[in-house]
């Protein structure tokens, strides 16, 4: 029954996308992979702490330590210019007109999700904490079409000063990009603050400079949250994806359009938790638990070849705070990750 359920909620949100996409602006990304190994060995053995005294007012946004003004927020009808270098050239367009434009970011972002030796060590750190993913082996010419689930927003926490991110996603094969419907607890340093927010973000590798974010919406304790990534349309080595994150609740919605050249997307997260500056248990949610409900999960674009059979897996990750009871319950079509 639940599945059913699930199944209509899907085909009646993935309208309700088709539809948004068409008076929506499209947020265009050329698909440049850069090595992100020079931005990480120049900071190895440094501790998350001493990087943030190192970068005062720098957000933390999923994923990455990254100057403030280099968060790009994309309203709805908007559309981001590609120069000809292959890169966003700044300039953010609605209705034909230039709205604003964004210069290049001065300072490379720090990635935050792996840890070192010393970082695990490092009481209030962060990072991805714990997972449920899948590596999917497919065709060059094939990738992954879509992937959504449901799941509640959590009570709040009993102690406030974390900032926690529970999300779904899609990564391309060899990683650098994450399209990602995000639940927020906390403030990054760009929104947020102790109540929960809703937004849809498109992450780039920390050398490029890329951090695109859907316009938030809060949402409260209870409220069903259904997040999406589906792609809309192929052209030639261009794909069009669709980020979406849905407050079931209020009906209210944050989305983000994208479009992608030159990237394989075959890495799926059901579910993942990533805190930063925990300093007790106290600083999760008291329900001790997230449940990432009805997840379905597709290929073979246009025709969605939805897989009957998911074969996601746990992950435990050394974040650098407190051990808090995580583990990854992987049953079905649902991922339980506790905390």
């Amino acid at each position: 029954m639940k599945n059913e359920k699930a199944n209509a909620l899907f085909h009646h949100h993935s309208s309700t996308a088709a539809s948004s996409k068409k008076t929506s602006g499209l947020l265009v990304l050329t698909a440049l992979l850069f090595a992100a190994s020079g931005v990480l060995s120049a900071q190895a053995g440094k501790s998350y702490s001493q990087l943030k005294a190192e970068h005062p007012g720098w957000s933390q946004v999923p994923g990455q330590l990254i100057r403030p003004d280099c968060v790009h927020r994309v309203a709805k009808g908007s559309q981001l210019e590609i120069g000809t270098d292959g890169y966003p050239n700044g300039n953010v367009k609605m209705n034909g007109q230039v709205i604003a434009h964004y210069d290049a970011c001065p300072e490379a972002a720090i990635d935050t999700r792996g840890v070192d030796s010393q970082r695990q060590h490092d009481p209030g750190t962060g990072g991805w904490v714990e997972d449920s993913e899948w590596q999917l082996s497919l065709s060059n010419s094939d990738n992954i079409d879509v992937i959504s689930n449901d799941w509640l927003v959590p009570p709040y926490p009993s102690q406030s000063g974390a900032l926690v991110y529970l999300f779904n996603g899609v990564e391309p094969t060899k990683g650098g990009y994450i399209m990602q419907p995000v639940l927020q607890f906390g403030d990054n340093g760009s929104f947020g603050g102790e109540y929960y927010s809703l937004a849809s973000w498109l992450v780039g590798p920390p050398g490029s400079g890329i951090v695109f974010v859907s316009d938030p919406i809060t949402v409260n304790p209870g409220d069903e949250i259904w997040g999406l990534v589906e792609e809309t349309g192929v052209s030639g080595n261009t794909l069009s994806y669709f980020v979406q994150a849905v407050d079931l609740a209020s009906g209210a919605s944050t989305y983000l359009p994208v479009e992608a050249t030159g990237f394989h997307w075959t890495l799926a997260f059901e579910g993942v938790l990533e805190a930063y500056n925990v300093t007790s248990c106290a600083q999760f949610s008291s329900f001790g638990s997230i449940q990432f409900a009805h997840t379905f999960l597709a290929h073979g674009f246009p025709k969605y070849d939805y897989y009957g059979t998911l074969k996601f897996g746990g992950v435990i990750r050394n974040y650098g705070g407190p051990s808090c009871g995580f583990a990854v319950n992987v049953n079905g079509r649902t991922a339980t990750l506790d905390f």
